[in-house]
């Protein structure tokens, strides 16, 4: 008898990402998993990316090759595009300049499964330009498998540093997915990735993988380079903390590393003067937020890796 397989979607969203396609394309068909299909989308490339594409559509697995007549200036709305076009059980957005091990499909799956998940992740090691891999610090947290509520992990994970950093890096349930106001997402064209994961999280367990399945590319063409040194993803995540946690009742500790964190995030080098002052008008809100909330943000990160 054949064993079935629930089919996975392959979102594949593009911008200008000509140089890095054909590794990531290739990458995306030599999955050991039996049973995907890929939507291919570009947003109104001005590079090669159209042409190098156009050389895919017709692979067997390939479901359809989206072009955009102009560029909406919103990853968000091109996860939406890619949902509407899904059949698959299951959903994996692969960014058109990461690359992913052969076993990533599989594996995802597999913890979905065994662990009841609403969405799995692993982990990525971060690569530059040229694929060479950049060196990072792994918490003891990080190193082996896990899985939790997905209220749990909100508190501990997605409100301050988003651990789920790289869409690619994420398998999730479809129809989880399709509860999601994707439209509200879009809203959020710096952080709207954040507002994804909590909204699916809610939705019932995260599984972790510590395998580094997915290498996620830092290069000069990445639109939250510019989000940053604005402040704007700063100023995102406060009205993603606005918008989702009346309900959770979170502690006072739990508010204050949060706090500490984005004051953290507004201080990096990274953020110009401007960034700092449109995320301090947005996070002093907080009545704790300040340096004090730092502090007390060092020693919890402290006491996570003891």
């Amino acid at each position: 008898m054949k064993q079935s397989f629930p089919k996975v979607s392959v979102i594949m969203p593009n911008y200008n990402h000509a140089p890095y396609l054909k590794e990531r394309m290739d990458s995306i068909l030599a999955q050991d998993y039996p049973a995907f299909e890929v939507i291919l989308l570009d947003d109104a490339s001005t590079d090669d990316s159209a042409t190098i594409l156009s050389g895919y559509a017709k692979h067997p697995k390939v479901k359809a090759f989206l072009r955009s007549e102009t560029n909406s200036g919103n990853t968000f709305l091109q996860w939406q595009r890619g949902l509407k076009e899904a059949t698959g059980d299951y959903v994996w957005i692969a960014e058109s300049d990461d690359i992913a091990a052969p076993t990533l499909l599989s594996t995802l799956v597999e913890a979905l499964e065994q662990k009841h998940a609403t969405l799995a992740f692993c982990h990525s090691q971060w690569i530059d330009a040229s694929g060479t891999p950049v060196a990072r610090k792994r918490d003891p947290r990080w190193r082996r498998d896990f899985s939790m509520p997905g209220d749990t992990f909100i508190r501990r994970y997605l409100l301050g540093y988003c651990t789920i950093c790289n869409a690619s890096a994420v398998v999730f349930r479809r129809d989880a997915a399709e509860t999601v106001d994707m439209t509200q997402v879009a809203q959020f064209t710096a952080s709207g990735d954040r507002l994804f994961w909590i909204r699916m999280a809610l939705q019932g367990r995260v599984a972790y993988v510590a395998q580094a399945l997915n290498q996620f590319r830092q290069h000069n063409n990445k639109v939250s380079g510019g989000a940053e040194y604005m402040g704007l993803n700063i100023v995102q995540d406060h009205d993603i903390y606005c918008l989702v946690t009346p309900p959770m009742n979170l502690t006072g500790n739990e508010k204050r590393w949060i706090y500490g964190y984005h004051w953290k995030a507004m201080n990096r080098p990274t953020v110009s003067e401007q960034g700092r002052q449109n995320a301090l008008a947005a996070w002093s809100q907080e009545p704790e937020f300040g340096r004090l909330s730092f502090l007390f943000y060092l020693l919890h990160r402290a006491k996570e890796r003891c």
